[in-house]
């Protein structure tokens, strides 16, 4: 009997790159990955062929992408910028559903759950990051791990399009440009605001698909990450994955080590960029000054700040200050180790 509660809806591409870490069980092999898989593979060529033209006359937009390590706030200032009317952005509902989400199925009825990390409420609505769809779509993905807890530290270097075969970084780089043109697309042409930490070892494979893209970094108080990181995958696991589980120790030294690897990784990528595409903001700071910091960033991007003065900011500031991260601090043996490790990025 399956014990996770919730299925991500995969290709039969992506089914085939799940594998590669364990055995599928006969229903998932079944059921998900030879019917389903097949049949959100069909529709995914054929929404992309339906709109191939209007695709392909899309004027590039100077894209604004979100990375820093997760739990550091991405979502929080995501959700806020999202809201400005110049940007259109990936709801929950396209990125679960990329197959059809051109086709129509933006328009099924709102649905509200709470993230299992820190019960945050998505709707299918709400802004959402884009390598759900990456990896429904067939790209490698970081979040293949999910489903194998024991391939985490593998899949993790998947983010380093640097990582891939020629073919899987052809693929990861159609699969990125006609997601995001899509999502352009429906939102009349607007430049996207994308979300994902895994996107913070990718500067220059997204520059390389879209010239103008800027990025912003996150930065948190490093023991609050590591630990929001360790019960985040925790309860993804919970939820995914379909091989056994991993000691807590065994992750905790994962999330350590990735990081390192994540931030040499988005140094060297922004080292590449010319000035005023990469702009840096702590956490706190945008918590306790938020309109002040997006005001630093719009200046420091040449993003236009008329939405900045709207009563719609102050709205969306006073709505998001009902929700608290959780502080809790990692095992003191973990907490040396961290600010050790992580001296750097403090």
């Amino acid at each position: 009997m399956r014990k996770n509660k919730a299925y991500f809806n995969l290709n039969k591409t992506a089914w085939e790159n799940v594998s590669q870490a364990g055995l599928l069980d006969a229903y998932t092999l079944i059921v998900r990955k030879k019917i389903l898989g097949s049949l959100f593979s069909f529709c995914g060529k054929l929404q992309f062929s339906v709109f191939e033209d209007r695709l392909s006359r899309l004027q590039t937009q100077p894209h604004i992408v979100i990375t820093g390590h997760w739990r550091s706030g991405t979502t929080y200032l995501h959700t806020l910028i999202c809201c400005d009317p110049q940007f259109t952005f990936p709801s929950t509902d396209s990125c679960m559903n990329p197959h059809a989400f051109m086709l129509g199925s933006r328009h099924m009825k709102r649905r509200e759950v709470k993230r299992p990390m820190d019960d945050v409420i998505v709707t299918s609505t709400s802004p959402q990051e884009d390598e759900f769809a990456l990896m429904a779509l067939g790209a490698r993905s970081p979040y293949e791990g999910l489903m194998f807890p024991e391939s985490l530290e593998t899949a993790l270097s998947l983010a380093d399009i640097e990582n891939l075969d020629e073919r899987e970084r052809k693929t990861w780089k159609e699969t990125f440009r006609n997601f995001i043109k899509g999502v352009s697309l429906l939102g009349q042409g607007r430049p996207v605001v994308i979300k994902s930490p895994t996107h913070s070892c990718r500067l220059k494979a997204i520059s390389d698909v879209f010239p103008n893209s800027r990025f912003i970094y996150m930065n948190r108080n490093p023991l609050e990450v590591f630990e929001s990181t360790f019960r985040m995958w925790r309860s993804l696991f919970d939820l995914y994955s379909l091989g056994r589980p991993i000691c807590d120790n065994a992750l905790r030294e994962i999330i350590l080590q990735n990081r390192i690897v994540m931030e040499k990784k988005f140094d060297e990528g922004e080292a590449l960029l010319p000035g005023r595409m990469v702009a840096h903001v702590d956490y706190q700071r945008l918590v306790d000054e938020p309109l002040q910091e997006l005001r630093r960033i719009y200046v420091e991007l040449n993003i236009d700040p008329e939405y900045l003065s709207s009563k719609n900011i102050l709205y969306q500031i006073e709505k998001n200050k009902r929700y608290r991260a959780q502080g809790s601090l990692p095992p003191a043996e973990w907490q040396r180790r961290v600010l050790s490790a992580w001296s750097d990025f403090m």
